[in-house]
């Protein structure tokens, strides 16, 4: 099985069980998360993620996520562990995707860059840099919820009704929408934000780490009937 290499409509991060990652493909994920930065409480050691990542291969994206990480650091994590997607978590650069492209494991490789969006001067400028003009193996923006400490799955609504209609700087990039989301309030988010597509840790935990089956598809149910109406624009 080939994998098309999109901006995945859910994607399910900070797994670490052979089991959860199962189980997120088998209720609808398109994409699970492997995160690679190590004050995460899910965090995973590339020995752990490359026993994850094989039980995914072929069936989702695996997307590795790093902060402010080095393209030859996270080269030497893909020695150890295959990925199909890098996804960018901190105050890296565009020019960062170049660096990495002159190694040539990346070449495979396509990316996703995390931001946050206040709508304030600071964010319309950092994703105005990522998308004035996108690389072309940029898959999309992840927009998730500011905290100037802990780099995603702190739980943490972004500000949604930020989000649509679309601030001209995301003029030529899709979005993913992270940040707090749950069984309970997705809907009300993807109504209201209009992203295409959504990304979930917290929310599908019964602790950091440890994913609820029930919760993943409960997830699933939801996303599948508001994300692929082909009725709705931004």
């Amino acid at each position: 099985m080939s994998l098309e290499i999109r901006l995945p409509k859910i994607k399910f991060c900070g797994l670490t069980r052979a089991i959860d990652i199962s189980a997120a493909i088998e209720s609808g994920a398109d994409a699970i998360g492997l995160n690679f930065y190590r004050p995460s409480p899910r965090y995973v050691s590339p020995e752990a993620a490359r026993e994850l990542s094989e039980i995914a291969a072929g069936r989702a994206l695996r997307v590795g996520v790093f902060v402010n990480a080095s393209p030859a650091e996270v080269d030497a994590i893909l020695d150890i562990c295959p990925l199909d997607c890098v996804q960018l978590h901190g105050d890296e650069p565009p020019v960062w995707i170049d660096e990495a492209l002159r190694l040539p494991r990346f070449q495979a490789i396509t990316f996703i860059k995390a931001a946050a969006w206040r709508g304030q001067d600071e964010d319309v400028e950092l994703v105005s840099e990522w998308t004035e003009n996108p690389h072309p193996k940029l898959l999309g923006l992840l927009v998730d919820a500011f905290d100037p400490v802990q780099r995603g799955g702190t739980g943490k609504t972004a500000r949604w009704d930020l989000l649509f209609p679309r601030h001209e700087a995301f003029r030529k990039s899709l979005v993913l929408l992270a940040g707090g989301l749950t069984s309970e309030n997705i809907s009300t988010a993807i109504e209201t934000a209009r992203p295409d597509g959504v990304d979930l840790a917290s929310g599908i935990e019964s602790q950091p780490g440890i994913k609820d089956p029930s919760k993943m598809q409960a997830i699933a149910n939801v996303a599948e009937k508001f994300l692929k109406n082909p009725s709705r624009s931004h």
